[in-house]
């Protein structure tokens, strides 16, 4: 796959269109109350702890952001497709447990959805701590 910088080299302010198989993973827990947002990040920590022992592959960052007390999401970026479930053993056990927590609705079930996208296109803005996205957008490209 190649990158398309039209010569800006992803310096340049604006829209990129990029062409690399990164894709994002996000994924929204709606809790039953405020009090399982502490809960759920301590697992969430120790989940991500025992993935940098061992990565999964592809696992570029991660991060856990709030909505709201009572919502959450999980938000990843994997150079491909995601196998988090697949790399770290301990993501089922988290997993399970999570579903304690959950809002539920008759005939709708769990407030939890997963969505997962392709990236396209990003700004020249790609300042994240330690995390080099320009770098990997580069280095699929060439």
């Amino acid at each position: 796959m190649t990158v398309t910088l039209e010569g800006s080299e992803l310096t340049e302010p604006g829209d990129h269109p990029v062409d690399v198989p990164i894709t994002c993973s996000i994924t929204r827990f709606g809790l039953r109350s405020a009090r399982f947002l502490a809960t759920s990040y301590r697992d969430y920590r120790r989940l991500l702890h025992t993935a940098n022992e061992s990565p999964p592959d592809g696992l570029l960052r991660s991060a856990f952001l709030v909505e709201q007390p009572t919502a959450w999401f999980s938000f990843s970026i994997w150079s491909g497709a995601p196998r988090f479930s697949a790399g770290v053993p301990d993501h089922v056990d988290v997993a399970r447990n999570a579903f304690g927590r959950l809002s539920f609705e008759p005939g709708r079930g769990p407030e939890l959805w997963s969505t997962k996208w392709r990236l396209v296109s990003v700004t020249n803005n790609l300042n994240w701590d330690d995390f080099d996205l320009r770098g990997l957008i580069r280095d699929h490209g060439g």
